[in-house]
């Protein structure tokens, strides 16, 4: 197992350095045995592909998969397990990875082990691009429900030493946390890390916090956080896209003129009114994940906005470029001291309350948040309470909460469904 995921590791890293025609040439070979996987032993894809009136093998190459109707999250959402999942597979013997993101749509995402590694070591491929050591000492600052307590083989080598410290946190915990396990690498969420290094910046000296390395993802890394957190910690940070569907889809390298897009393990599209847009333009991103074969998610729309980039980047990887991730910036909690509360603690901590088909949660001033909460299987009397009291955990006690139950949550404008809405971020 250790020799198999090592052997693993180290062609996902040999790959980085290939020429874009072998990195095409790998992809095609796992769209088309994905292709033909999903249409052979999975209902929903089958039907699909008869409705749309193709054949596995009219899809030859990835310009052939615009011939595949966009799968969007909702009809994801809305069937059986029965009609998603691979005949093939046990689903006894998955991984059930929980999931809303910032939709307030809480679903279940089934990945055999063999998937779930490949998600694994795509994103240490990630991090050991951008210097991470198996020596260094890590540090993760993200939601509890975010933390991952498998024990990895290299853990079991005595390598990678891990803390994890809790996004809820105060931020003068996290920053005390930190100096005391004097981390070589920090990963954690960019309004996480630019409030700690916000009082690292007020306080002087960096208290004993040096790392060598330091990654943000699930939020929008804003300029002025970036340069924070670069002025506290002494090393640029470096960023992640990624989503629950499929792991990392694209990451920073050390010469931040974009994020190099995974095209070994996915194909990312970026799409509108079902048609690619060019360099440059705005587009929904749309991905077909590679190593899906417990729950195949083909043409997925993942319901984020994205620049595709025809540039080429200055470090001399041939993985093509994306430039910005748009449509993750969801709304900030402001507490009345002026401290921002990320959605995705709100969305994290609400996702694991049993009985909730979809939530959203509304702050119309300083004094107030309303949580809309949409009765699913499993719903109880005390839900609504449950709310309340995880709300007030991550919110304090200088604001009011309201839960109200409702049929349903409305869709904006724009088609997409916010969990989180601030008027005053």
């Amino acid at each position: 197992m250790v020799i198999d995921s090592i052997i693993k590791l180290k062609k996902l890293r040999e790959n980085v350095g290939l020429g874009m025609p072998q990195l095409q040439e790998i992809q095609r070979r796992k769209l088309n045995a994905l292709i033909r996987h999903a249409c052979e032993n999975v209902p929903y894809y089958r039907n699909l592909f008869r409705e749309a009136g193709i054949k596995p093998d009219d899809v030859q190459s990835v310009e052939d998969l615009a011939r595949v109707p966009i799968t969007e999250k909702k009809v994801m959402r809305s069937l059986d397990r029965k009609e998603v999942l691979a005949a093939n597979v046990d689903p006894k013997r998955c991984l059930a990875v929980f999931t809303s993101g910032s939709t307030g749509m809480p679903t279940h995402i089934y990945l055999t082990r063999e998937d779930y590694e490949c998600i694994d070591l795509v994103y240490l491929r990630s991090f050991l691009e951008n210097g991470l050591s198996f020596l260094h000492k890590r540090a993760f600052i993200l939601d509890p429900h975010s933390f991952d307590t498998r024990r990895r083989w290299y853990q079991s080598l005595g390598l990678a030493r891990s803390v994890n410290i809790s996004c809820f946190l105060e931020p003068e915990e996290q920053m005390r946390m930190l100096a005391d396990a004097r981390p070589d690498f920090i990963h954690g969420y960019p309004s996480s890390l630019g409030q700690v290094a916000r009082l690292v910046a007020e306080r002087g000296p960096r208290n004993g916090i040096r790392p060598a390395v330091v990654s943000t993802a699930a939020e929008v890394l804003h300029a002025k956080d970036r340069k924070r957190i670069a002025a506290a910690f002494g090393v640029m940070p470096f960023d992640r896209y990624a989503a629950r569907e499929c792991g990392n889809i694209a990451w920073e390298c050390e010469k931040h003129n974009g994020y190099h897009i995974n095209v070994d393990t996915l194909v990312v599209e970026f799409v509108k009114d079902n048609r690619h847009v060019m360099p440059g333009q705005r587009g929904d991103v749309v991905i077909t994940n590679l190593h899906s074969y417990a729950m195949p998610f083909i043409r997925y729309r993942i319901g984020d906005l994205g620049v595709p980039s025809d540039k080429t980047c200055g470090c001399g990887r041939a993985l093509p470029l994306m430039e910005i991730i748009e449509g993750r910036d969801e709304d900030f909690i402001v507490l009345k001291g002026g401290r921002r509360i990320s959605p995705m603690m709100v969305t994290g901590t609400l996702d694991h309350i049993p009985g909730i088909r979809q939530f959203r949660v509304i702050q119309e001033n300083a004094d107030s948040v309303v949580a809309w909460i949409s009765a699913g299987k499993g719903f109880k009397p005390d839900t609504a309470v449950r709310v309340e009291e995880k709300l007030k955990e991550i919110l304090g006690n200088g604001i009011g909460i309201v839960c109200r139950e409702v049929d349903d949550i409305p869709r904006e404008p724009s088609g997409k469904v916010r969990a989180v809405i601030s008027r005053l971020s």
